[in-house]
C-alpha cells in the first residue's frame, strides 16, 4: 500500500473502533458504517478489523450492511457473505446470526440465496474451508426454511456422508430438526431435547425449532412443546415471533383471551420494516377472532 492508502486505512480502522463502542446506539452506528462502506480504503480496513478479536464484531455489522448493499443490487451475494465469515475465522454462534439475517433479507427483497447458490458441495464434500462451507450450508438451509421446504431439507441433509454428520455444528442440526418437526416426523420431538441439551441457550437454534413445532402436523402435545419452549429464557418477554407462536399454541389449546393477548403484543413489537411477518400476524388474529368466545379460560400466557 502507498502512504495515502495507509494513512486512509488508518482512519477507517478509526472508524470502525467507534462503530464497535456504539453497539448500543443504533442508528449512530449505522450512520457510521454507512460513511466506511463508501470510503475508498473502508473494504481495506475491513480486512483488518474482521480479523481482530477486539473489532470483529464492529467488523461483522459493516459486513451485513455490505452485503444487504449486494442483496440490494440482485448480485450474487452468498459467496461474498461465506468469504466474509471465513476471514473473520467466525465460530458457528456467528455464522448462524448472521446467515440467518441475510437468508431473511434476501427473500424479502426477492434475492434469496436459492436463487445464486449452486451444487450442494458445501454440504456433501466441504473441502478444507470449513468456515465457509457452514456459512454456505447455514444460508442454504435458512433460506429454505423460511419456504417451508422441509422434504427439501431432510433429504438434502440425509444424503450427507456419515463422516460429515459428525461434524454439523448444532444450528445444522436445529435446522434438521425444524425439518423433522415441520413433517411431524417419529423422533422429531427428541431430537428437539438433543438440540436443547446442547444449545438450548442459541437464540438461533430456539427459534428453528419452535418454528420446527409450529409448523409440525400430528406432533403429540404440540401446543404444550409450543409454549413450554417459548417460555425459555433465550427468548425476550417482547420477542414478537415467540409471541406469534405462543398465540398459535393458546389458539389451539382454546385459550382466546390469552391468545389474544399474545397476537396484539405480537403486533405492538413487531418492528415496522417486517410487512411479511405482520401478515402472517394478522392471519393468526383474525382466526383467534373467529374462535366463541366461551372457550376463553383466564391463567398465564404459559
Amino acid at each position: 500500500m502507498n502512504r495515502t492508502v495507509l494513512n486512509a486505512t488508518h482512519v477507517d480502522l478509526h472508524t470502525i473502533e467507534r462503530i464497535s463502542r456504539a453497539a448500543a446506539h443504533p442508528k449512530s452506528q449505522q450512520i457510521m458504517i454507512r460513511g466506511l462502506l463508501d470510503s475508498p480504503a473502508g473494504y481495506s480496513a475491513l480486512n483488518i478489523a474482521v480479523a481482530r478479536d477486539d473489532l470483529r464484531d464492529a467488523a461483522l455489522a459493516a459486513v451485513r450492511t455490505l452485503v444487504e448493499r449486494e442483496i440490494d443490487v440482485g448480485r450474487a451475494w452468498p459467496g461474498e457473505a461465506a468469504r466474509w465469515l471465513s476471514r473473520a475465522r467466525a465460530d458457528w454462534q456467528t455464522s448462524a446470526a448472521l446467515c440467518n439475517h441475510l437468508a431473511w433479507y434476501a427473500r424479502t427483497r426477492h434475492q434469496s440465496v436459492l436463487l445464486h447458490l449452486g451444487g450442494t458441495d458445501h454440504v456433501h464434500r466441504p473441502g478444507t474451508d470449513q468456515v465457509h462451507a457452514r456459512a454456505l450450508t447455514h444460508l442454504h438451509l435458512a433460506a429454505l426454511r423460511y419456504d417451508f421446504r422441509c422434504r427439501t431439507i431432510t433429504q438434502l441433509l440425509d444424503e450427507a456422508g456419515e463422516a460429515q454428520r459428525t461434524r454439523w455444528d448444532p444450528y445444522t442440526r436445529a435446522l434438521h430438526t425444524f425439518a423433522g418437526l415441520g413433517q411431524g416426523r417419529p423422533g422429531s420431538l427428541e431430537s428437539m431435547e438433543r438440540d436443547l441439551g446442547t444449545a438450548g441457550d442459541n437464540p438461533q437454534v430456539c427459534h428453528a425449532l419452535l418454528h420446527g413445532l409450529w409448523l409440525g402436523d400430528g406432533l403429540p402435545d404440540q401446543a404444550e412443546h409450543i409454549l413450554r419452549l417459548a417460555s425459555w429464557p433465550t427468548f425476550d418477554d417482547h420477542d414478537p415471533i415467540m409471541l406469534f407462536r405462543t398465540a398459535t399454541a393458546l389458539r389451539l389449546l382454546g385459550r382466546r383471551a390469552d391468545a389474544l393477548a399474545a397476537i396484539d403484543g405480537a403486533l405492538e413489537a413487531l418492528a415496522p420494516d417486517q410487512p411479511e411477518a405482520h401478515a402472517d400476524l394478522v392471519r393468526e388474529r383474525t382466526m383467534i377472532t373467529r374462535m366463541p368466545s366461551a372457550t376463553s379460560t383466564s391463567g398465564s400466557l404459559t
